[in-house]
């Protein structure tokens, strides 16, 4: 299918058009077995989704209130290879599967054996079936970060669009300010990184608070905590303490980050896991300077604190 006959894809699915600038294929392989659970390797696998997941999905993805199921696979198919576009709807009553719903539609996914085909194909296995725990999110918004949201099951998929400096000082939100933590490298060691972050001036951080009179004290003292990080930030600095530890001790196995979300300390815990198979330059320049400067997309999943495992990292 040649560009101009291309169907347009909804604004929020932008990113599955292009490649991202990391992946991790270990965590998408074992994410797509455990919820997916495909039942062969190869040949066709069929989806089956309710009218109730497809108007779902027409909110989260803005789409017009005629759009079907099938008008949305025939949207995702020019860039989801393995999507068959033409599908069959079994009307209320035709099949004793049937749900208090009404209809099921069908979604024909053919052999997926790449990384980001996977990744793909578990976003559309949660559009057919849990609609409700995908989230189109931005650091400005808080359903998809609320404790009792992250404890449901199964665990949410978030593609979280991070902005650009330019874009976060115009609508007055916090910028992306990635703040290394803690890595460790292929020599097994594990390096502390938050430490070396000094303020222009030379100020040390300081103590990070492992005691207080009540948790909600010391919640408030951890967020007090990330708050001068949050204020003395430098993207140069932070990519400099990154790049110097991988140079002494190599290539990076896993690498945190936190994220600060509001001007009162709230953060995001990134974990991302290059597995040595990606140079520093991914996690360190493009991810945190040029994050900062452009802005950054992530897809990932949600755990408490709250906490997300990145499974994929988009430039913009």
């Amino acid at each position: 299918m040649n560009a101009t006959s291309r169907p347009a894809l909804p604004k929020p699915l932008f990113w599955l058009a292009d490649a991202p600038l990391f992946i991790d294929s270990d965590q998408v392989e074992r994410f797509y077995d455990a919820v997916a659970r495909p039942q062969q390797k190869e040949g066709v696998v069929v989806l089956e989704t309710t009218d109730e997941n497809v108007r779902e999905l027409k909110g989260k993805l803005n789409l017009e209130v005629g759009v079907e199921t099938t008008d949305l696979a025939a949207l995702l198919a020019p860039f989801l290879a393995f999507v068959k576009p033409s599908l069959k709807g079994s009307a209320e009553g035709e099949t004793s599967k049937q749900v208090s719903a009404g209809k099921k539609n069908s979604i024909e996914m053919h052999p997926v054996d790449t990384p980001q085909s996977q990744l793909e194909a578990l976003t559309l296995f949660y559009f057919a079936n849990y609609a409700k725990r995908v989230f189109f999110a931005n650091s400005s918004t808080t359903d998809w970060r609320e404790p009792k949201s992250i404890a449901d099951v199964p665990r949410s998929l978030v593609f979280l669009d991070l902005p650009s400096f330019q874009e976060s000082q115009a609508s007055g939100t916090p910028s992306t300010k990635l703040i290394p933590t803690a890595a460790e490298f292929e020599n097994g060691k594990i390096v502390q990184i938050y430490p070396t972050l000094l303020a222009a001036n030379g100020e040390r951080p300081p103590a990070y608070p492992e005691k207080a009179a009540n948790p909600d004290a010391l919640r408030a003292e951890r967020k007090t905590y990330w708050q001068w990080f949050e204020a003395n930030y430098s993207a140069t600095r932070a990519m400099v303490a990154i790049e110097d530890a991988a140079s002494a001790n190599g290539k990076i196995r896993w690498i945190d980050y936190r994220l600060p979300l509001t001007a009162d300390g709230e953060t995001l815990h990134l974990h991302v896991c290059p597995a040595g198979r990606y140079d520093t330059g991914v996690v360190a320049y493009n991810f945190v300077k040029r994050g900062f400067k452009h802005g950054i997309r992530l897809i990932g999943t949600l755990k408490s604190e709250p906490d997300m495992n990145v499974l994929a990292i988009y430039d913009k």
